[in-house]
């Protein structure tokens, strides 16, 4: 299958969805949920606050999908709606401890070969890490993991973000000293 061929599928599904199909909403949710939590992860660092964003998301995308100008667009827009509640919930959180994790780790196990210092290193790089993201502002976190971590283009979290792609730059560029700065020793 062609790219455009997954493309005319996603608008297919987003048409029938529409109409009201489940069938055809529950695969647009099997293309993206899995996607959007690892996003969401990504942003908040707490699984929980995540599946909560995730679902939130899910519902008001069934919902308002008849709000959604041009079916292409699904994917940017569904982006844009996770984004936005992560941005809420950023703003409402009190700072509290999260989870490194990530769920690509999910049911990932060091080989035996791995040394014990080796992994209690990484670990606590990682918890590092992770906290040095979490201070960073909503917008920039956000703007970074969708860049960085999502893999999304410039043009494409400008889009998903409705701001410009000197915004996005900006934001990225500003979250990217922050971490340098804040990781300095550990590499």
């Amino acid at each position: 299958m062609t790219s455009g061929d997954s493309r005319f599928d996603l608008v297919t599904l987003v048409v029938r969805a529409r109409e009201g199909d489940i069938a055809s909403f529950e695969a647009l949710v099997d293309e993206y949920e899995r996607r959007l939590l690892r996003f969401a992860w990504r942003t908040l660092g707490d699984r929980q606050d995540a599946e909560d964003v995730v679902q939130d998301t899910l519902v008001q995308a069934w919902k308002s999908l008849n709000a959604l100008a041009e079916p292409a667009a699904f994917g940017t827009w569904i982006y844009r709606m996770a984004s936005n509640r992560c941005t809420d919930v950023l703003r409402r959180r009190s700072a509290r401890p999260s989870d490194a994790s990530d769920p690509e780790d999910l049911g990932h196990h060091s080989d035996a070969s791995d040394s014990v210092e080796r992994s209690v290193e990484a670990r606590t790089a990682l918890e590092h890490f992770t906290e040095i993201l979490q201070t960073l502002s909503s917008e920039q976190r956000v703007t970074w993991v969708l860049h960085q971590m999502e893999g999304l283009s410039y043009s494409e979290v400008a889009e998903t973000l409705g701001i410009s792609e000197g915004s996005v730059r900006g934001r990225i560029h500003r979250a990217r000293v922050a971490i340098a700065e804040g990781m300095e020793g550990w590499v």
